[in-house]
């Protein structure tokens, strides 16, 4: 076997160093919000780059979960990620499913409609109102059914339905399955990458999204995390409460870095797991079937 000679080896390891470095850059934002969230008063006050705190406290973190919007913020948020992203499965799958079907009429119109809704969009004023004739409006519900249809979703679903093989199908209707067994006992199956795909892109987009809840609720108890965390960095909410309950508080940017640990833990818990179907339905679901 040929060995690599000195400039393949080179190469090599300036491809690995570039990767490195850049792997560095990527994580050492997130390492320096941890490090400053667990930093005493002094520590978190001192500028410049933070790697290990010198003295470890999670004093910030005690403040922050006894801040009681906290709570309510995680429970409104995790009603989203779940409703929210079970409703964007179900209206997916309901219609990319038929419009997959050879037989289904009018569905060059109908894709040409989800092309539409991709490009065009009404605006902020209009869907207002739309909230508001819905009775909306300071409901948990503004944050789910408004986002239950994504045509990007539908399309991505779409192109991997197209992908099964015909025959498959063919053959479940020879032995008498109608299309509501066939979709569940076949074609569901063979889609789960694609599902946890489209899944996780709703969870991820549930957990990041305030801007609805900005401009549709205005109950604090209905306020979802990341608006509960956009009040701690940018209106320094935590000031008077920290405070009232505790004579020397932890340094603000202790509060507001562990806000933002907090408020991502539940994807980085959920993200290593679901990876591996999301990388293969990335992919499957990019490919034209």
């Amino acid at each position: 076997m040929k060995t690599a000679n000195w400039q393949d080896r080179l190469a090599v390891g300036l491809i690995y160093a570039a990767l490195g470095l850049l792997a560095v850059i990527v994580v050492y934002p997130f390492i320096h919000v941890l490090s400053v969230s667990l930093s005493d008063r002094g520590e978190a006050l001192r500028s410049g780059f933070h790697w290990i705190p010198k003295q470890p406290t999670v004093s910030a973190y005690r403040e922050i979960l006894t801040y009681p919007f906290i709570w309510s913020g995680y429970a409104n948020t995790l009603f989203r990620m779940a409703v929210g992203t079970a409703l964007t499965l179900l209206v997916t799958v309901c219609a990319a499913y038929p419009l997959s079907r050879k037989e289904f009429p009018w569905k060059r119109v109908l894709v040409l409609l989800l092309l539409f809704t991709m490009i065009f969009d009404g605006g902020i004023v209009p869907n207002y109102l739309l909230m508001k004739e819905l009775h909306l409006l300071n409901t948990r519900w503004v944050y789910v059914l408004p986002h239950a249809a994504n045509a990007f979703h539908v399309l991505v679903m779409l192109s991997f339905f197209r992908s099964i093989p015909d025959a498959l199908i063919e053959a479940a209707r020879i032995d008498g399955a109608r299309d509501v067994r066939i979709l569940t006992r076949i074609v569901l199956p063979l889609s789960m990458p694609a599902l946890v795909t489209i899944g996780l892109w709703s969870l991820v987009f549930h957990i990041n999204a305030f801007m609805d809840n900005l401009l549709y609720v205005t109950d604090q108890t209905k306020f979802v995390l990341q608006q509960i965390v956009r009040q701690i960095l940018i209106e320094n909410r935590l000031d008077p409460f920290t405070t009232a309950t505790n004579t020397i508080p932890p340094a603000p940017e202790s509060l507001k870095m562990a806000a933002v640990i907090i408020s991502v833990f539940p994807v980085l818990v959920a993200y290593p797991f679901l990876l591996n179907y999301f990388e293969k339905g990335t992919m499957i679901g990019s490919v034209k079937g």
